[in-house]
C-alpha cells in the first residue's frame, strides 16, 4: 500500500464532519473535542496531518509544534529526551551509565533542534484518528507509513527534530521497522496502567480478586470511610468547579510541576468547555469540604483519568477514590477499562492495572545527534528496568534488541 500525506493549513480545525474517524471513538484523545482542548493550548502550535490512500483520507494525525525550549515536558521532544523524571529514571542505570548520562545531558536540550515536531497529542497518546471503516491490518500499515510521511512533513514546516509518541502494541513493532531504516531512534517512554473490568456488580468484582487484592480493598476502604470521608460522584459540565482548581494547584506544587492557579483554571474551563458531557469527577468528602478529587473523561464504556489531586491531610484518599471506589462507581455503569496513563506503576501494579507499554521514536539532527541517540538508549534501558521492578518487562521493539540494532546499524 502506498500513503501520501496533506499537511492542513495552519488554521484548519478538521470536525467529524469532515473526517468521521474523529466521531465517537474508543479512545477520548481520538475525539474531535479532544481536538478544540488541545488547540487552546499557548505553548504549542497545533497542526494535522491528513494521510490518504488512492487519494482517499484514511487518517488524520495531530502534530504538536514547538518553537523553542519551554513547551510541555511530555510533548517537547528536545527535552524529553534526557530530562529526568516521570520518562527518564537514570538513578536506576550502573554507575558508570549514570556517569554518563550526567555528561551528555549536561549540555541539552539543545536549541539548535527547534522548532520540533511532535506527532502526539495531550493524554501521552499518539492521537492518530482512523477512518471507521479500516481493518486492524490496515490500521498496523498506515502507523508504520507515518515516521517517513513525519519526516516530509517536518521538513515543510522546517523544523529541526522530529518525535513521534506514545504508542503501544500492536503497532509498535512494524512502526519501529520502518523509523529505523530511515533514522530514527526508539526509546520506551513508560507504560500506561489499565484497569480491565469484568461485566458484573461491585460484589461480583469483589468476589473475583485474589484473596490478598480483597483484603486490601477492603481495609483501604474501611480506613477511609473510618477518617469520615465519603465520595461523592458528579458527572456532566457542573462536575468542574473551584475547589477543583486549588486541589490541582497544590498537587502540582507538590510535585515541582508547572502551572499555577491562572492554568489550572484555563485548562479546566477548557475541558469543561469542550468535553463536559464526558466528565466524571469523584471526590472525597468530609465536613462539607472536597479532600481529593480525580477527573475522568468518559466514552461508552472506558473511563480515562485527566487530572486529580489531594489535600496534604488526606491521606488514604487517593488509593480509595482513584482506584476503588472508581472501580465500583464503573462496574456499576458498565465501564470496562479505566486508563489510568503513564508514571505511579507500583501503586497500579498493586491495585491490579495491566502496564502496557508506551514507545517513542526520535530524529536529531545536527551536531548533537549522536548525544541524543546515546542519551535515548540510556534512557530507554532506565525504564525498561523500572518496569522490570514491578513485574511488567515489556518487550523490546526489534531496534532494542542488541543483535537487531547491529544489524541495521550495518545496514544503514
Amino acid at each position: 500500500m502506498t500513503y501520501s500525506s496533506h499537511l492542513l493549513p495552519p488554521n484548519a480545525r478538521p470536525s467529524s464532519q469532515d473526517f468521521g474517524g474523529l466521531a465517537d471513538p474508543d479512545i477520548i484523545w481520538e475525539d474531535e473535542r479532544w481536538c478544540r482542548f488541545t488547540e487552546r493550548t499557548n505553548l504549542h502550535e497545533v497542526r494535522y496531518l491528513e494521510v490518504r490512500e488512492d487519494d482517499k483520507a484514511v487518517a488524520l494525525a495531530p502534530l504538536l509544534i514547538t518553537a523553542k525550549p519551554g513547551g510541555l515536558l511530555f510533548y517537547d521532544p528536545p527535552r524529553l529526551a534526557g530530562t529526568a523524571g516521570a520518562l527518564a529514571e537514570p538513578e536506576l542505570l550502573d554507575p558508570s551509565d549514570q556517569q554518563r548520562w550526567a555528561e551528555l545531558t549536561a549540555t541539552l536540550p539543545d536549541p539548535d533542534q527547534y522548532p520540533s515536531l511532535a506527532l502526539a497529542t495531550f493524554g501521552n497518546h499518539h492521537g492518530v484518528a482512523h477512518a471507521h471503516d479500516r481493518t486492524g491490518d490496515q490500521r498496523r500499515a498506515l502507523m508504520a507509513a507515518l515516521p517517513e510521511l513525519l519526516l516530509q512533513a517536518a521538513a515543510e514546516l522546517s523544523c529541526r527534530s522530529v518525535a513521534m509518541l506514545y504508542v503501544g502494541e500492536p503497532e509498535a513493532a512494524d512502526i519501529d521497522q520502518s523509523a529505523a531504516r530511515v533514522g530514527y531512534a526508539a526509546t520506551l517512554l513508560g507504560a500506561e496502567g489499565v484497569l480491565e473490568l469484568p461485566d458484573t456488580t461491585w460484589e461480583g468484582y469483589l468476589a473475583g480478586l485474589s484473596k490478598r487484592r480483597r483484603y486490601q480493598v477492603k481495609k483501604e476502604l474501611r480506613s477511609y470511610a473510618a477518617a469520615g470521608w465519603s465520595t461523592v460522584v458528579r458527572t456532566g459540565p457542573d462536575a468542574i468547579n473551584d475547589d477543583l482548581v486549588e486541589l490541582q494547584v497544590a498537587h502540582r506544587a507538590k510535585y515541582g510541576l508547572p502551572g499555577g492557579e491562572d492554568r489550572v483554571r484555563s485548562d479546566l474551563n477548557a475541558v469543561r468547555d469542550e468535553l463536559g458531557e464526558s466528565c466524571v469527577v469523584l471526590s472525597a468528602e468530609r465536613d462539607g469540604r472536597i479532600d481529593s478529587f480525580v477527573l475522568y473523561l468518559r466514552t461508552r464504556d472506558a473511563l480515562f483519568a485527566r487530572t486529580g489531586g489531594t489535600a496534604p491531610d488526606a491521606r488514604g484518599c487517593y488509593f480509595a477514590v482513584d482506584y476503588h471506589e472508581t472501580a465500583r462507581w464503573a462496574v456499576e455503569h458498565r465501564i470496562r477499562r479505566i486508563h489510568y496513563g503513564l508514571a505511579a506503576y507500583e501503586a497500579k501494579v498493586t491495585r491490579g492495572c495491566e502496564l502496557r507499554p508506551r514507545w517513542g521514536w526520535f530524529a536529531f539532527h545536527g551536531a548533537q545527534a549522536d548525544t541524543y541517540r546515546e542519551v535515548l538508549a540510556l534512557q530507554s534501558q532506565s525504564i525498561e528496568r523500572q518496569l522490570g521492578l514491578v513485574g511488567a518487562t515489556a518487550t523490546p521493539v526489534p531496534s532494542r534488541i542488541p543483535s537487531v540494532t547491529n544489524t541495521i546499524g550495518a545496514q544503514q
